[in-house]
């Protein structure tokens, strides 16, 4: 009797197969070999057609970037010498303004002119008074500054001449007793 065997080939799962069966996957023919070579070169062509799109979209993105830094930049510099010569009319504007306040205060004050004439010699003289006690003032406290070195002075003097006629008395004293004291032992 003939053996009728059939041979069933049972698929192992691909966790179970060993590493060279899984890479080749049954097929050994050079037309799936030039396949996966195919394969693999348009995987590469691919890759490499990404990432040159995703380097030219960086520098896109960078250049975007600088252009919009110098524009801040610039935006920045005009605002600011906006800003220098808003500062510059506005102190002409508060000058002027000031002066005119001025103004409208002395014509105010005064009114007319013989009345900006008393007003005028009153101002005067209240100023000659002011000045004529400031320096009667200074002159006192000059004098009393003199007076107070010249006591000082005298003073000083005064214990100094005491002090030179103390101490020539007693030289004198002293040279006395040793002249008796020579005279006795000659």
């Amino acid at each position: 009797m003939a053996e009728n065997t059939t041979r069933t080939s049972t698929r192992k799962p691909a966790a179970k197969r060993t590493a060279a069966a899984r890479r080749t996957n049954g097929t050994r023919t050079p037309a799936a070999q030039s396949t996966r070579q195919a394969q693999a070169a348009k995987r590469a062509r691919t890759t490499a057609t990404n990432r040159t799109r995703q380097a030219s979209e960086s520098a896109a993105r960078a250049t975007e970037n600088a252009a919009k830094a110098n524009s801040n930049a610039v935006k920045a510099t005009a605002t600011e010498a906006a800003l220098y010569a808003e500062r510059v009319l506005l102190t002409g504007v508060g000058a002027s303004l000031e002066a005119r306040d001025t103004v409208a205060e002395l014509v105010k004050h005064y009114g007319s002119l013989e009345t900006a004439q008393k007003e005028l010699t009153r101002d005067f003289k209240k100023f000659e008074r002011r000045g004529t006690t400031a320096r009667n003032r200074f002159e006192r406290e000059v004098r009393k500054s003199r007076t107070r070195f010249e006591r000082e002075i005298r003073t000083r003097r005064r214990s100094i001449e005491r002090t030179v006629e103390t101490n020539r008395k007693l030289v004198n004293q002293r040279v006395n007793e040793v002249a008796e004291q020579v005279k006795s032992l000659v």
